[in-house]
């Protein structure tokens, strides 16, 4: 009985304490609020006060600051050797701006038998080009990285190029130009004069090889050792991964050429125009641990024959320049030569993208409707699941799916996780059961690099 009693008079003090804390908690909390709704309140009425979220990301910002120093403290040698290489694999311009692109050497006569119209060479093109860059094109040693933009169906495994960027970059003067090439520029393929077959769009057919040998050809910026590939279903995932908050509207707006009197021209020049904008704003993300979790997670999500180590040597290198802020012209914009129309600036933000929107859909009516892609996908994983004993067989209906990232097409998120973790899965067991453990291991990366970038919101500030 006396036993009881002190346990009883200890259990007081300990419950008196927990109310105390709680209590302590709440009246913090409250006060809290009230501070940062007042701090909110004189920011709107007191013109160049910062308001909470600007503190917030100020401190954010020290924060990173602060671990990205001991990230470069632990691994500077090892980013000096990325950077090296990164130098070392950039390559001498020795081309010569008077070399003939393959519609140069064709004859007048073969040239009356193109069906489309030939981007043609003008005099006043310098003129015409001044408001995307009036500076000579990046010299000196060079590397050119092609960001590819393909045009194909769900499962679909052949493609052609739909949006075609080249990136050339110098890491010793850290200056980045994005050339822009329509997809109907004219390459010769092999195919007669009076087809439209003979566009830069259809060389990616025989591999990406062959398409970054003809851009080498018609930029005229050395060779391109390197590619990064974007599929519809992927760029997407990018558009959310960037915080995007109406990601179906921004790739519509991307990918139109309906309605602007530049056509595909006007179309490559939007997309350039959108990429220099989120470069230069979310370089800063892609410095640091944050970065090198970032490049590691992104490598996994798109395809590429890039490195991490390569990919963080030359972030490094441009850093080091001070890039993007260390020159007014880190950035340059450029289109082809012979691209004779006079390009306006349209960025994408929440107005530009709607009213081009909806002057496509008043002009042209509204798009046709998409097929249910959770549907399809949820049909061919049931298919793959009949197919249980037969493992090359499962590979076989989900590989390209996967490749595709086919479920960012689905908008509503827990229907997307559900359809993707269990076709991903499938694909896994499959793959594990063929032996083939290393690309087993890629599917289930991917996976995991796709929910730290879209989920967790790493790019988004």
């Amino acid at each position: 009985m006396h036993s009881d009693t002190e346990n009883q008079s200890q259990k007081e003090p300990e419950q008196e304490k927990t109310g105390r804390t709680f209590t302590l908690i709440v009246r913090w909390t409250f006060w809290f609020i009230i501070a940062i709704a007042g701090w909110g309140l004189l920011a709107s009425m007191l013109p160049g006060l910062p308001g909470p979220g600007a503190g917030l990301r100020a401190v954010l910002r020290v924060a990173k600051g602060a671990t990205d120093r001991v990230y470069f403290w632990a691994t500077e040698e090892s980013l000096e050797k990325a950077a090296e290489t990164v130098r070392n694999a950039a390559v001498e311009d020795r081309s010569q701006d008077t070399m003939k692109s393959d519609l140069d050497r064709l004859s007048a006569e073969r040239r009356a038998l193109l069906p489309m119209r030939p981007i043609l060479e003008d005099s006043v093109l310098q003129q015409q080009l001044s408001n995307i860059s009036d500076l000579p094109p990046v010299r000196g040693r060079l590397i050119n990285v092609l960001i590819i933009g393909i045009d194909s169906r769900l499962s679909a495994r052949d493609a052609r190029a739909d949006a075609l960027h080249l990136v050339t970059i110098n890491p010793d003067s850290a200056v980045i130009e994005f050339m822009s090439i329509p997809r109907d520029t004219y390459v010769d393929l092999g195919y007669p004069d009076t087809t439209s077959f003979n566009i830069i769009a259809n060389a990616k057919l025989p591999g990406n090889g062959n398409l970054m040998r003809k851009v080498s050809e018609l930029a005229k910026r050395g060779p391109v050792n390197y590619y990064v590939e974007v599929g519809f279903s992927q760029a997407m995932g990018i558009l959310e991964i960037l915080g995007y908050k109406e990601p179906v509207k921004t790739l519509q707006f991307l990918r139109t050429r309906r309605t602007l009197p530049g056509g595909d021209i006007q179309r490559a020049h939007n997309q350039a125009v959108f990429m220099r904008q989120n470069l230069i704003d979310k370089f800063p993300l892609l410095t640091g641990g944050t970065g090198d979790l970032i490049i590691s997670s992104g490598l996994n999500f798109l395809t590429t024959n890039m490195t991490r180590d390569f990919c963080l040597g030359l972030i490094y290198s441009l850093e080091k320049k001070g890039f993007p802020h260390h020159r007014p012209d880190a950035v340059r914009l450029r289109m082809l030569s012979g691209s004779n129309i006079r390009l306006k600036q349209m960025m994408a933000d929440s107005a530009t993208v709607n009213a081009t929107i909806e002057r496509v859909q008043r002009v042209h009516g509204g798009d046709d409707p998409n097929i249910d892609v959770t549907s399809y996908l949820r049909r061919v994983y049931l298919r793959a699941m009949q197919d249980s004993s037969r493992p090359g067989q499962i590979v076989h209906r989900l590989r390209r799916l996967n490749e595709q990232h086919a479920w960012l097409q689905i908008q509503d998120q827990n229907a997307r996780l559900g359809v993707r973790d269990t076709l991903t899965g499938l694909l896994e067991f499959a793959l594990q059961k063929l032996g083939k453990t290393d690309e087993a291991d890629r599917v289930r990366k991917a996976r995991e690099a796709e929910d730290l970038l879209i989920r967790r919101q790493l790019l988004r500030k």
